[in-house]
């Protein structure tokens, strides 16, 4: 059969495909890992995938297998199409190092799935004013930016409930923000780990999520304690209770306090989020306490006093609680007398940066009245009061999830 010559069709010339197979190339522009023995890497006897295969079975041209050849070469990559796209066999990683064949590699340091290019948590923003992260004071605080959450097998009381260094107390900001999330923070609540074991001061909407990000198990609370009845000092009850009957099948007790209409409340928020679950016996016991200013109980192995806090208009009653040697004003205009007597650390309000409202406590009016007190915690912070308060030593302003041991 003689051997076809080139021919013209309009103003193109078009050559046939070469007879025989491809010269050889100099070991020198063979990239590593396609030589075979010093033989040739387009001749060489490999495992072809199926879209290989399936071109030559469809009898592409040998120009067409020299263009794919030398694209193969030239990038060091799979079987490349003719119209261009790159397709990667198992074990090829592109060149952008994200999305190759190859799977991730995991970092000891980083929990499984994490692959060893993925960022790590990135920091949440913070505005101007706002702080470090990093340890302050004692060099006990820790911020919730500055820590991934805890690995898989280390949420259990023996690794993650109880304070650490020796402390015999330790007091955690679960939420720092106001009832309108300023500045992207939680609503304000308090987790307290002790001798006792585990309490919080009020429940907001964000609670459940943040004890989550800590790593707690909310079945190792032993006790809620509610300042007052505002939703966002209660609104996380619903979740609380949810998660205990359909996931962790709670079976511990539970003690509850609050202000009088505290039990009506909470059976009627758990009623309006999960009517069905609401008619359904509790797998595990509940005791709720409701409290009058004035009152002195002991709650869970620990001394319990209500104060009355001036925030919410009569017949509705907001509490101030003192709970051992720990002050909570919860929401409050000012800090009720005898409250901070002999106390370790007081956990206040401060939601404007100025005076004093009729409702809430403002950095100027708390700054000339600081009790004395060891320390202070700034919580229920509006956005204005995060970015201008300057605190004085012994007082710190609280970000989500900073905690101080005792």
């Amino acid at each position: 059969m003689r051997a076809r010559g080139p021919r013209r069709r309009g103003r193109a010339l078009v050559c046939p495909p070469p007879a025989g197979p491809p010269p050889p190339l100099p070991r020198s522009l063979c990239p590593r890992g396609f030589l075979r023995g010093g033989t040739d890497p387009r001749s060489a006897p490999v495992a072809l995938s199926r879209h290989a295969l399936r071109r030559r079975s469809g009898g592409a041209g040998a120009g067409v297998e020299g263009t794919l050849r030398l694209r193969r070469l030239v990038h060091g990559i799979g079987v490349v199409h003719p119209a261009g796209g790159i397709e990667l066999r198992p074990g090829d990683r592109s060149h952008g190092g994200r999305g190759g064949g190859a799977p991730p590699r995991i970092r000891a340091d980083r929990g499984e799935g994490a692959a060893d290019d993925a960022p790590a948590l990135a920091p949440r923003r913070r505005a101007p004013g706002d702080g470090a992260l990093a340890a302050r004071g004692n060099g006990l605080a820790r911020g919730a930016a500055a820590r991934d959450p805890p690995p898989p097998g280390r949420c259990g009381r023996k690794a993650r409930d109880l304070p650490e260094y020796g402390a015999e107390m330790r007091v955690t900001a679960v939420g720092s923000g106001d009832a309108f999330c300023s500045g992207g923070r939680g609503h304000t609540c308090w987790l307290i780990d002790d001798a006792q074991g585990t309490f919080m001061v009020d429940f907001g909407a964000t609670a459940l999520a943040a004890l989550k990000r800590l790593g707690r198990e909310p079945d190792g609370i032993g006790a809620v304690h509610f300042t007052h009845l505002h939703g966002d000092h209660i609104a996380g009850w619903p979740f609380l209770l949810v998660d205990a009957m359909y996931r962790s099948r709670r079976r511990s007790p539970l003690v509850v306090s609050g202000p009088p209409g505290t039990k009506d409340r909470l059976q009627a928020l758990w009623s309006a989020c999960y009517p069905a679950a609401a008619e359904r016996p509790l797998p595990f016991a509940l005791e709720v306490r409701e409290l009058e200013p004035g009152d002195r109980v002991e709650l869970a192995g620990r001394s319990l006093r209500a104060f009355r806090a001036r925030h919410m208009s009569p017949p509705q009653i907001a509490l101030s609680l003192r709970i051992g040697d720990l002050a909570f004003t919860g929401d409050a205009a000012d800090i009720a007398e005898g409250l901070c007597d002999g106390a370790a650390l007081l956990c206040t309000e401060c939601t404007n940066l100025g005076e004093s409202t009729g409702e809430h406590l403002g950095w100027k009016t708390l700054r000339e009245k600081l009790p004395a007190v060891p320390q202070v915690l700034l919580g229920h912070l509006g956005e204005d009061a995060r970015r201008g308060i300057a605190p004085p030593p012994g007082v710190r302003v609280c970000d989500d999830l900073d905690s101080v041991e005792l």
